[in-house]
């Protein structure tokens, strides 16, 4: 609240020194500091911004984890690889006005929305400060929203890139919904060294960040005991390093040799390579379900507690299995996101069956033959 003080105390002379300015953006900073899915998500807006600013140098500020989705991003000139936590307490508002005066911007569009990124672009003088409003936001987040030159709420029920485009076309910029990534160079030899047999590929994500959303051991390994029963499709198991343990444990319990262990195997940019040779990924509402969205393979998603209505995989192929006759659903939004279950029952998740999981993933694997 100091910093909030601070601003309407300096409020005059900081808005006559962020006047608009004639002109063009020349250069852009995009801040969008959330984990793989939501920068994936936010693919669409660099290309947007490009296709109407092709002479402006465009700059996201994102997190560490997030580097190698945009790495090799054609409408990206910089990335200022920072952790939110960077930004916290008068320190870390301070270092972040270093940052954009340094930087020289004259656009601020926020896909993140906290206090620091709608104070500081003001006290740094910059004109365009655009941002999504977020569909709930606290009070002191509502105080504050004046700092914003220009600003659009997000809406229950409503996708956000949705949201961004009502924003964007106000400054005549055509927001799309396709999302990108740059594969890896190393990316096809990555694959080949998994050494897959011939056979259909199911990709079945182990884990998620967020663990309120993981399916858990004993229901992947009935999914996948199913899947090895009804199909002749090798199983590939696929998450991060530190789900090897978990992937292991699956793989143990099973002890099929069309049962394979991919996590911990590919980086971030290489894994769109074994993704798109899916015949179908199944995973939760996770990073790596919006990868694969992305590289356009058939999708089995169970959204858990969150609202696919804002965020989810946009592909023609997806099968969303979301629980029914919930009272407390949904109750993860995307600016919004518990991290345990308020009824301690997590019934959106323990109430979808392994063979619900089973019966979709079959029937769009029947289906990705047909067509293929």
């Amino acid at each position: 609240m100091i910093a909030l003080l601070l601003t309407w105390l300096c409020w005059p002379w900081l808005i006559w020194r962020a006047r608009a300015r004639s002109g063009p953006p020349r250069k852009i900073l995009l801040i969008q500091t959330a984990k793989i899915g939501d920068m994936l998500c936010a693919t669409p807006v660099m290309a947007a911004l490009q296709r109407a600013h092709p002479q402006a140098e465009l700059t996201v500020l994102h997190d560490p984890v997030t580097t190698q989705i945009i790495a090799r991003h054609p409408a990206v000139q910089q990335r200022l690889a920072l952790p939110t936590r960077a930004f916290r307490g008068l320190r870390g508002r301070w270092a972040l006005l270093r940052l954009l005066r340094a930087g020289g911007y004259d656009t601020v569009l926020t896909l993140s929305p906290n206090l620091a990124f709608w104070l500081v672009p003001l006290w740094a003088g910059i004109p365009r400060r655009w941002s999504i409003v977020p569909t709930w936001p606290g009070r002191t987040l509502r105080a504050a929203r004046p700092c914003l030159s220009d600003g659009e709420a997000h809406q229950p029920g409503e996708l956000v890139l949705e949201t961004l485009a009502r924003l964007l076309a106000r400054h005549e910029i055509a927001l799309g919904q396709d999302k990108s990534i740059a594969w890896a160079a190393s990316a096809a030899s990555a694959l080949a060294a998994l050494n897959l047999p011939a056979t259909p590929w199911i990709g079945l994500g182990v884990s998620a960040a967020n663990k309120l959303k993981e399916l858990g051991v004993p229901k992947l390994v009935a999914l996948v005991r199913q899947l090895l029963a009804n199909s002749n499709a090798t199983i590939v198991l696929i998450g991060s390093a530190g789900d090897t343990p978990l992937a292991q444990d699956i793989q143990r319990e099973l002890a099929s040799p069309r049962v394979i262990d991919a996590s911990g195997r590919f980086r971030l940019d290489e894994l769109p390579a074994l993704l798109a040779g899916l015949a179908v990924y199944v995973g939760v509402d996770s990073g790596i379900t919006y990868l694969a969205d992305t590289v356009g393979a058939p999708i089995v998603t169970v959204v858990g507690p969150t609202d696919p209505r804002e965020q989810r995989a946009l592909g023609q192929r997806v099968i969303r299995i979301a629980p029914v006759d919930l009272h407390c659903y949904p109750c993860a939004f995307v600016f919004a996101t518990p991290s345990r279950c308020h009824t301690g029952t997590r019934a959106c998740i323990d109430g979808i069956s392994a063979e619900q999981i089973a019966q979709a993933t079959l029937s769009l694997l029947t289906a990705t033959r047909t067509v293929v």
